[in-house]
């Protein structure tokens, strides 16, 4: 199957509000909080490298640790613009699974050990491949009944041999609920992430044929 490596880093930590990153996303949002600010300011002293994770509730204005979830994805900084005001609107490329495994501060920004994972393919998995084949045909149902994703997509999607990016791939470009999103982050072993990402897949479909 797949070997685990893992490392510990220390980083500069931001909960989103609203939003989730995957690895191999690239995505933008606007930073407006001092705290966050200065979390990404530390991060582009440094190697440009950041933790970002989700709040589990979008209305908090001041999280605390209780309330961003623990597991999140390790993210290099790409681009940093400012905005009118004192925001910033960053764009960033998710990287690798992270896991907060002991918080080291709190103020002027928050920053952790994270534990980072990493899995390498090690040897042909019969049963891997046929999960993918069955998760890919799944995301191509759910594409003609969402309307809402370009069928362009699916040919991208379709090129990707690694079964754990592609879970994270179709993941990212699905329409789902902050939970869910959470469940596929936090299925670090391949298997299990399109094990998730397939029920979930039937699920939504279920839900747009109503």
């Amino acid at each position: 199957m797949e070997d685990k490596n893992n490392k510990t880093i220390e980083l500069p930590l931001i909960p989103l509000r609203g939003l989730s990153v995957f690895p191999y996303m690239v995505l933008h949002f606007d930073v407006g909080r001092e705290k966050s600010i200065k979390a990404l300011e530390e991060a582009m002293v440094k190697d440009q490298t950041i933790f970002l994770t989700t709040q589990k509730e979008i209305d908090i204005d001041l999280p605390t640790p209780e309330d961003f979830y623990e597991i999140g994805t390790i993210c290099k900084i790409k681009q940093m613009l400012k905005l009118p005001g004192d925001a910033i609107r960053v764009l960033v490329e998710g990287i690798s699974r992270g896991k907060i495994d002991n918080l080291l501060q709190e103020d002027p920004y928050f920053k952790a050990d994270i534990e980072e994972y990493i899995f390498e393919n090690e040897e042909e998995d019969k049963e891997l491949e046929a999960m993918m084949r069955v998760v890919l045909d799944s995301f191509e149902n759910y594409i003609s009944v969402s309307n809402k994703i370009s069928p362009e997509v699916m040919i991208s999607v379709s090129s990707i041999e690694e079964p754990g990016r592609l879970a994270d791939v179709i993941a990212s470009h699905m329409l789902l609920k902050t939970e869910q999103k959470q469940e596929i982050l936090e299925a670090f072993d391949p298997k299990d992430r399109l094990e998730v990402l397939y029920k979930i897949l039937l699920k939504e479909i279920e839900i747009l044929e109503g």
